[in-house]
């Protein structure tokens, strides 16, 4: 996102120094043959173009950018969403589940917004809960290999699955993407 408000920074600077430099050139010399009242008049007309000229740039650069985010966006979240493994985004400050995947409601037995109502504890057994929230607490950036631990399906079946864990940078708050494959899968 940076880069791109900065290309089209530097697009709109770039363009305001040409057309600064060149057209007060062209003003200068059209002097000998105009008097300074239309001289004036048509350096109102050069302002008056460049706002034109530039605000049109400016739309198609935003429009572009938006464009390619909002394509970049929905690429990344099919990955997630159509990923084979159950998968969730969880606020590590509240272990509140944020996001999770059709392969997570079809392994848990959960639906989307049972899910987005739960907590990440909700999944682990009683005796595994404070084992669970140090695991939160020692997440560091990269991939986080929890290793085998128990997950509670809705109908309370205990499954094995393995986790790993990454922890998303946010402007907004501190998350983490977990995806558990399913032990019997993974052998």
């Amino acid at each position: 996102m940076r880069t791109g408000a900065f290309k089209i920074a530097l697009v709109y600077i770039v363009m305001g120094i040409l057309w600064i430099t060149l057209s007060d050139r062209v003003l200068l010399a059209l002097q000998s043959t105009f008097g300074a009242e239309q001289v004036f008049f048509l350096g109102s007309i050069k302002g008056i173009v460049y706002v034109l000229i530039t605000g049109v740039l400016l739309y198609y650069l935003i429009v572009r950018h938006t464009r390619r985010l909002s394509e970049s966006e929905r690429k990344y979240r099919t990955y997630f969403d159509q990923n084979t493994n159950p998968m969730w985004i969880i606020n590590r400050r509240t272990m509140l589940i944020t996001a999770v995947n059709d392969a997570a409601t079809a392994r848990y037995g959960y639906t989307k917004e049972e899910f987005l109502k739960m907590s990440a504890l909700d999944l682990r057994p009683p005796e595994e809960i404070n084992a669970a929230i140090m695991i939160f607490h020692d997440l560091t950036k990269g991939i986080n290999d929890i290793g085998v631990v128990k997950h509670l399906k809705k109908d309370g079946t205990i499954i094995k699955v393995h986790i790993t864990c990454n922890l998303i940078d946010s402007a907004r708050e501190s998350l983490v993407m977990a995806m558990a494959v399913v032990e019997n899968q993974a052998k």
